[in-house]
């Protein structure tokens, strides 16, 4: 399958579908299985799905021009083309081609060129079969997280570099656990991450993200995972996993990555109050009881002064009830928290915030992304702590 997939760029996507068609015939397995392991690679591969009007507008003139030859109408516009028991279908292309200033094998390629089945193989990233086939089953996981109701993360003694590229993958994907030191074994670490089917609003959106947290968590040199995961029949099953599984993970670690809005908030930053450096947060903060937070950005003063800032989205309800019953308990706390307004809609959490302590002197609200004119009056307000 991978070599057909190799060999197929520069042609069409219909005739990669033929040939991987034969390959799947003669698959001895499940069927389900082949097919799963083609749209693995289809998604490795790249089309031409460029919208292209002229062959729309060929299409226009050439369908126009042989409903005008069939109704006897344009029998004189085609040159070397006459209508009669001896004529055939390949004159009447050359004709048309003629016509049109365009070669017959040019017409036969441009005549549907903008449509699915004619679009050109432009790249396909290759990968090794036992790439594909740890690839493969990643995927089955990820498909039954797309339907958890709860997911918990333990991390035994995990390392501090590996720990923080699995927490910058929370970040990336907009994930808020609830992070906290296992009581039982000091060292260990339990992130509970509510599934997108204990949430209300873009469950889709936030399945989809929680799914594409599961590679990351194979980096993890010792993990367990657990996961309420409902089935067929709305039927309730356990999900159970650890570093035994032999799943291999396809993610590269980032270690260079900064998003864009740290980017954009960083350039603002810089021209607005240059005493202050605005960097991705590198480290998690001990807060009240066993409680951990893993921040999204570390706001540092020249004068050597640190604060974070924790951001909470649509599906963060629950977190941000926590996170404010626990900031106002523990006073202090080096956190920003920024709160996004989509969640004002809930009105017992709107009560909550308006009614934190906490929140009225350090938190900020943000729609799609925070802005410096919110964080500014918090940063002056956290020197004078």
């Amino acid at each position: 399958m991978i070599a057909v997939f190799s060999g197929s760029v520069d042609d069409v996507r219909e005739k990669l579908e033929d040939s991987t068609k034969q390959v799947l015939d003669a698959f001895p397995g499940n069927a389900v299985v082949g097919r799963g392991l083609e749209k693995l690679l289809l998604d490795r591969t790249e089309f031409d799905t460029t919208i292209k009007t002229e062959s729309s507008e060929l299409r226009e003139k050439i369908f126009s021009c042989s409903s005008a030859l069939l109704k006897g109408k344009a029998l004189s516009c085609l040159r070397g083309f006459e209508v009669g028991e001896e004529a055939n279908p390949e004159e009447y292309r050359n004709a048309v081609a003629q016509e049109m200033g365009i070669s017959a094998v040019e017409l036969a390629s441009q005549l549907y060129g903008d449509l699915p089945p004619f679009q050109q193989v432009l790249r396909f990233r290759k990968m090794s079969a036992e790439g594909l086939l740890h690839r493969y089953n990643c995927a089955q996981i990820q498909g039954l997280l797309l339907r958890c109701e709860a997911m918990t993360v333990c991390l035994p003694e995990s390392g501090t570099a590996s720990l923080r590229q699995l927490l910058k993958y929370l970040r990336f994907n907009k994930l808020l656990c609830r992070i906290s030191r296992n009581k039982d074994k000091a060292k260990s670490l339990l992130l509970k991450i509510d599934g997108p089917l204990s949430m209300f609003v873009n469950t889709q959106k936030y399945g989809f993200n929680l799914a594409n947290l599961f590679p990351a968590i194979l980096h993890q040199p010792n993990w367990e995972l657990e996961a309420e995961v409902r089935m067929r029949k709305n039927q309730l099953h356990s999900l159970h996993l650890d570093q035994t599984c032999g799943i291999r993970s396809h993610y590269k670690q980032f270690l260079a990555y900064v998003p864009e809005e740290i980017k954009l908030l960083s350039q603002q930053l810089a021209k607005k109050l240059p005493a202050w450096e605005l960097t991705s947060s590198a480290d998690y903060l001990q807060l009240t009881g066993e409680s951990v937070c893993f921040p999204d950005y570390l706001l540092t003063h020249s004068s050597g002064k640190k604060v974070a800032v924790e951001l909470f989205h649509t599906w963060h309800s629950a977190p941000l009830q926590d996170r404010l019953q626990q900031l106002d308990l523990q006073k202090g706390s080096p956190l920003l928290i920024g709160v996004n307004r989509s969640l004002l809609k809930n009105a017992e959490l709107s009560d909550q915030i308006e009614s934190s302590s906490y929140f009225s002197c350090f938190g900020f609200y943000f729609r799609e992304a925070p802005t410096i004119a919110k964080i500014i009056p918090l940063l002056n307000a956290w020197l004078k702590v």
